[in-house]
């Protein structure tokens, strides 16, 4: 395998999801199915796909963000809204993404969005109510 590319795979995941409960991510399952391809999976969407300089981190994460509001996935949404946040989304550039996802996907998954993003800010000790 790579060095290269297992190294720079590490350093993304690290970048994304320091901090973050990942135990019942992705990868932990994918792992339980089959270790190798788990790897090699990891390795592409990581190692290759969001380590592309082409986007910002921040910009990546807040398109995952958006996607995955309008798919209504919950658990992958809480692990890219941490992912967001660890590389420089604002509380309010998250919000105003999921915001954004009601044209396309509707009041309920823009509330649900939301919860979401509330949730994953509770657990990083982050979320402060805001007045009306």
């Amino acid at each position: 395998m790579d060095e290269e590319l297992k190294e720079k795979t590490r350093k993304t995941a690290e970048l994304l999801f320091r901090g973050v409960d990942t135990a019942e991510g992705g990868y932990a399952l994918w792992r339980q199915f089959d270790k190798e391809l788990a790897k090699q999976i990891s390795m592409f969407f990581t190692g290759q796909l969001y380590s592309r300089e082409v986007l910002s981190q921040k910009q990546r994460e807040l398109c995952a963000v958006a996607a995955l509001t309008v798919l209504n996935r919950e658990e992958e949404l809480r692990l890219h809204i941490h992912a967001a946040r660890n590389v420089g989304a604002t509380r309010e550039e998250i919000a105003e993404v999921i915001f954004q996802m009601l044209v396309y996907g509707g009041a309920p998954v823009m509330v649900e969005g939301l919860k979401v993003a509330k949730r994953a800010l509770e657990e990083r000790g982050e979320w402060v109510e805001k007045k009306a």
